[in-house]
């Protein structure tokens, strides 16, 4: 039996099942040039994991049963603390304390029930792969991990130690344990996709095709095209160094939906092709929430004393070594 969360965070759970409500009769803004307007920031934390946990045996389930079965967040925190995620308890050395942990209080609400996991598509909310397939994902990873040899220079760190690339999923979204916000902004031609985490952008062309390039660009060729009241996103050909742990590769094709359901409520979803990983497409989805405050760059790269710390370690176990030579 989990901990309650407290009278404000259950307020807001049932404050979402009148805005859920509510959307059903909501009519869209449209921007001066006519397309559905799914601008500003807005937020996607939520507790609720990509793939469905084995406590769950249904996507969606009512308050009663989340309260009972989901472990509070500050549990949740200890476990990341513990597990080495950031935190400095348990084993880990850390980065930094988990005062600055934002995963979410409560799963998903999605029309007045709360979701077990993202994924809906296939209905056991779990991955299809196909056989051989996540053993070609991991060939990948190896792949990528051999062209970047580690060495005891700056030039030699990973890419994360160097705030290049992301630990947590922003093509497509997917909650992490913080920094789960991103922007858009759209104009007649074009539209960003802004993610706080590590500041990735995307731009995407709006009715145009994918361009044949001599290059992959770092986050893939995006277009886009407007559905009725829905921005559809579009991305393939990513570059090699924007491997996830199973979510893109090289070959995947990602196709993205923004819907506005409330002034203050979007859907969003997504829907993963790859033949030579999974046995089907496969589609998750989530509510995201508009955020009421700015987006603040991402840039760990300034004052990022972890770096020259594990180089000065490094330096320093050279001269003891020297020392009791």
């Amino acid at each position: 039996m989990m901990k309650l969360f407290g009278y404000a965070i259950l307020l807001s759970i049932s404050a979402g099942v009148t805005v859920a409500t509510a959307a059903q009769d909501y009519q869209p803004p449209k921007t001066f040039f006519g397309v559905p307007d799914v601008q500003g920031v807005w937020t996607y934390q939520t507790r609720t994991s990509l793939q469905r946990p084995a406590l769950y045996d249904a996507l969606e389930i009512d308050k009663e049963t989340m309260l009972a079965k989901m472990i509070s967040t500050a549990e949740y925190n200890e476990i990341l603390a513990e597990t080495g995620a950031e935190g400095p308890s348990g084993g880990a050395v850390g980065a930094y304390n988990d005062f600055w942990f934002a995963p979410g209080d409560a799963l998903a609400l999605m029309n007045g029930k709360y979701r077990t996991s993202l994924i809906v598509d296939p209905a056991d909310g779990q991955i299809p792969w196909k056989e051989g397939g996540q053993e070609s994902r991991q060939l990948q990873r190896e792949r990528l991990l051999k062209s970047n040899e580690r060495s005891d220079g700056p030039e030699g760190r990973g890419l994360a130690d160097r705030c290049l690339v992301s630990y947590a999923s922003t093509m497509p979204f997917v909650s992490s344990f913080y920094n789960n916000n991103m922007q858009i902004v759209q104009s007649p031609s074009h539209v960003m996709l802004l993610a706080e985490m590590v500041h990735n952008v995307r731009v995407v062309r709006i009715d145009q095709d994918f361009r044949d390039l001599p290059y992959r660009q770092w986050l893939g060729d995006s277009i886009g095209y407007y559905e009725e009241d829905t921005l559809v996103v579009v991305t393939k050909n990513f570059s090699p160094w924007q491997i996830k742990e199973y979510l893109i590769s090289e070959n995947v094709i990602l196709t993205e939906r923004f819907t506005r359901m409330a002034k203050d409520e979007m859907h969003y979803s997504f829907t993963i092709e790859d033949p030579e990983l999974y046995t089907q497409a496969w589609t998750a989805e989530m509510p995201m929430k508009t955020l009421d405050d700015q987006l603040y760059e991402y840039a760990c790269h300034e004052g990022n004393y972890s770096l020259p710390a594990i180089l000065a370690g490094a330096r320093r176990k050279e001269a003891d070594a020297a020392t009791n030579q």
